[in-house]
């Protein structure tokens, strides 16, 4: 009776290629997994930056429509100059200040610029006769991600419509 002392040998070779196999995928799973965990983790952000973004657009129309425009309201601002929106009163209602302000990580502000005309009545960035009627929107929400600063800026067009 021959004994074949060589099987066992290669038993343990292929068990230790088994082994480092199933190592290696479950290596590269829980890359994956946390991959996965962080991207998600980003668009969070992402998404609460840009509904920010809408809420503070909104604000500002809702303020607009609370005010008059030459007296107390848009037609008032500083071009150029960073504001923020706050709720104040009773009944709450939205207010401007000046400066920026953070909030979460969040830091919001919005910016008013003039608007100028050409003599089509087209919005122009240059030369056009300015336009005492409108006021250019820029809500910008910043945050810092990974140590990467990130930003959702949004542009609207508001006018004295009253």
């Amino acid at each position: 009776m021959a004994i074949n002392r060589g099987q066992n040998g290669i038993g343990l070779i292929e068990l230790l290629i088994v082994m480092a196999i199933i190592t290696t995928g479950l290596v590269y799973l829980l890359g994956m997994s946390s991959f996965s965990l962080r991207i998600s983790g980003e668009k969070e952000k992402i998404s609460q930056a840009n509904f920010m973004a809408q809420e503070i657009m909104e604000g500002v129309r809702n303020f607009r429509d609370g005010t008059d425009w030459q007296t107390d309201g848009l037609g008032t601002l500083s071009a150029l100059t960073p504001y923020h929106l706050e709720k104040t009163g009773s009944p709450a209602g939205w207010a401007l200040f000046l400066g920026e302000e953070t909030t979460n990580g969040f830091t919001q502000s919005i910016v008013f610029d003039e608007v100028r005309r050409n003599d089509n009545d087209d919005i122009v960035e240059n030369g056009g006769d300015l336009d005492q009627g409108s006021k250019k929107i820029t809500v910008s929400v910043l945050w810092t991600e990974r140590g990467k600063s990130q930003q959702i800026t949004l542009i609207s067009f508001l006018t004295n419509w009253k």
